[in-house]
């Protein structure tokens, strides 16, 4: 969904991926994560300004194989902000455009274990991240 806001579009984005795997036999392929549903709003001004609010949720998973445990469900709230600016007079070796913005990960601060890692048991990810882009192209 897209509407016009201010100077720019404003939208919903949405996903949903399931997958459901086994063998010939009927046992379960080892590491396939079963579902994963998501969500978020953006905005966007012309190719120059970009916003992202994503979030995902992650359901707990508890088909495992023999050695592998299951896993707990998560959140995972992002958010992302950047900027595009672009010369308005290009020689052939000047500066074609310029991406700066601001990106965090895991706001929530959600204990996440990814289900298809083979250190999940032992090591969750990082706790909430942010960081700084930038882009340039000559």
């Amino acid at each position: 969904m897209r509407s016009r806001l201010w100077t720019g579009v404003w939208g919903i984005e949405a996903i949903s991926m399931f997958v459901r795997a086994t063998f010939t036999d009927g046992t379960n392929v080892p590491r396939i994560p079963p579902l994963r549903l998501g969500g978020g709003l953006f905005w966007r001004d012309d190719g120059l300004a970009r916003a992202r609010q994503p979030a995902a949720r992650l359901p707990a998973a508890h088909i495992a194989l023999i050695g592998e445990t299951p896993t707990q469900g998560y959140n995972d709230l992002r958010a992302e902000i950047s900027y595009r600016w672009k010369p308005t007079r290009l020689t052939p070796d000047s500066l074609r455009e310029v991406v700066v913005g601001l990106a965090g990960t895991n706001l929530l601060n959600d204990d996440i274990r990814n289900s298809v890692s083979v250190h999940q048991g032992r090591s969750a990810d990082a706790g909430p991240r942010r960081s700084v882009l930038r882009q340039r192209q000559y």
